[in-house]
């Protein structure tokens, strides 16, 4: 009786030795190797679809060390089926990367969304958007067309746009349907409507023989401010014609500028944790000391929606500080969305 004691609490302790190192092992690839996410929305889509799930090489540019040191593993953010946060934000660690292999232009990477405040880096929504320019880049967008440092960048052919169209006669879901077509509204009389879709797909519709006029939407230069990046009446950018615009680089110095600052106060206040006075636009305290320059801590960098006009990238928040990315997006592992279109 005494020896089948002994061999169940050996075998015990063995399955526990065995479980506690599998949680060891599983928590050094997902932190220095790769994890999964899942795409929660429709702004990446013909690359990424509602409802993909994503693996996530954390090679490329390389694994970022844990910040939120107090978290319980594997929950995510959250436990499941609750609102409760599945971390304690008592201790934060400092951001450090361990830097392999560095991200490029047109590449689809996951960070955490920059423009969510309250949770601590590592613990902030997952998305996933197309980086478009580098650290040190100059970036304009003229007639929906990309130039990075006055060269045009070629968009990715699954980039969709809006587009609007006058049929010969009212179109019903199934029109749409054939041309694998989600996003289309009705707009007015007779037989307007506007549709998101591809260039190339565009070119098929204006053939169809329903279709009587197609054309790309462009959204003027216009006083925006209120609603995109850098939210300054100095600037009436739009979606379609934005910039120009410097991508920040680690180490770079700046002037400071009445204009400016309104490019890099972000940075400035939250990503690089400083604080800021701006006195009658041309007087700056940073950290109560007066200045007339700044020197970047982190790289940055500017991504955008394929669905570029249903979009909410950094024409709408900003840059993407180098201390929210997470890695790239490799491939597609399945659709957990039963109504997706893939």
């Amino acid at each position: 009786m005494a020896k089948k004691k002994k061999f169940t609490k050996i075998f015990a302790n063995s399955w526990v030795k065995a479980f506690l190192i599998a949680l060891v092992i599983i928590w050094i690839i997902r932190t220095f190797l790769f994890e999964f996410a899942i795409v929660r929305d429709k702004k990446m889509e013909n690359s990424l679809f509602q409802g993909d799930v994503i693996f996530i090489n954390k090679l490329k540019p390389g694994p970022r060390l844990p910040i939120t040191l107090l978290s319980f593993p594997f929950f995510g953010n959250q436990f499941p089926f609750s609102n409760t946060p599945a971390y304690i934000d008592l201790i934060e660690l400092p951001y450090f990367r361990i830097s392999i292999q560095a991200i490029q232009r047109n590449d689809v990477i996951a960070f955490n969304y920059p423009i969510e405040h309250d949770p601590p880096i590592d613990k902030k929504t997952v998305v996933f958007k197309r980086c478009i320019a580098l650290p040190g880049d100059t970036l304009n967008i003229h007639d929906k067309k990309i130039f990075i440092n006055n060269l045009l960048m070629n968009d990715n052919p699954n980039c969709k746009y809006r587009f609007r169209i006058k049929a010969e006669e009212p179109l019903d879901s199934s029109f749409f349907a054939k041309y694998q077509i989600s996003e289309y509204y009705f707009i007015a009389k007779p037989n307007i409507y506007d549709l998101h879709t591809t260039k190339q797909l565009s070119d098929s519709i204006a053939k169809d023989s329903l279709i009587k006029k197609i054309q790309i939407l462009k959204i003027l230069d216009m006083p925006m401010f209120t609603k995109l990046f850098p939210f300054s009446p100095y600037f009436s950018w739009s979606t379609d014609y934005f910039g120009t615009l410097i991508i920040p680089k680690k180490g770079q110095q700046i002037e400071l500028t009445s204009r400016n600052i309104y490019f890099y106060k972000d940075i400035i206040q939250t990503y690089e944790n400083n604080s800021l006075e701006i006195i009658q636009d041309t007087v700056f305290k940073i950290n109560d000391i007066p200045t007339k320059t700044y020197r970047f801590k982190y790289n940055y960098y500017f991504v955008m929606d394929d669905n570029r006009d249903h979009a909410k990238d950094s024409r709408y928040w900003g840059f993407l500080p180098e201390t929210h990315i997470i890695g790239k997006a490799s491939f597609v592992l399945f659709n957990a969305d039963s109504k997706s279109k893939r």
